[in-house]
């Protein structure tokens, strides 16, 4: 099973760092905990591109493996940077595995990798700020309750 290729691809990756976001300037980012199921949507949407390091190889065929998500393994890191069209990474969280200095080993047996549990996280960037979308949600409630008051206002007649 092939992704598509849509010039809005999700980017998938075991980890976020600033310089994934240094192109994005003010905005709001999301983040949700979402399940394979949801996943494998999405990236049918809107294709997906794999952001892993060499030795991250085995971590990747376990994830395909376990959820079947038939991501590519790329021989080379790919460096991402979320756009105004590329909205959205998937970290993929590691649970299980011994890190030095938080950073996963460049090699596991394959009794730790039998310890290795997975999750999701999908990180969503908006252009807007979360500042300007909170006043302008208040600007439309007031209007709004000027519509509604205008409306069900009681002429003495």
């Amino acid at each position: 099973m092939s992704y598509p290729k849509t010039g809005n691809e999700v980017y998938i990756s075991f980890s976020l760092s600033n310089t994934m976001l240094s192109g994005i300037g003010k905005g709001t980012i999301t983040r949700e905990e979402v399940s394979v199921d949801y996943l494998k949507e999405l990236f049918n949407k809107y294709g997906v591109i794999v952001s892993a390091k060499p030795e991250q190889r085995k971590l990747l065929e376990k994830v395909n493996e376990v959820y079947d998500l038939n991501l590519d393994i790329p021989d080379n890191l790919k460096i991402i940077h979320l756009s105004e069209k590329n909205r959205r990474v998937v970290v993929i969280s590691v649970q299980g595995l011994k890190r030095v200095n938080g950073s996963l080993l460049p090699q596991y047996s394959e009794e730790e990798f039998q310890e290795a549990t997975f999750s999701f996280v999908k990180y969503y960037v908006q252009s807007r700020h979360y500042d300007d979308l909170v006043a302008e949600n208040a600007k439309l409630k007031r209007e709004l309750d000027a519509e509604v008051a205008w409306r069900t206002r009681e002429c003495d007649i």
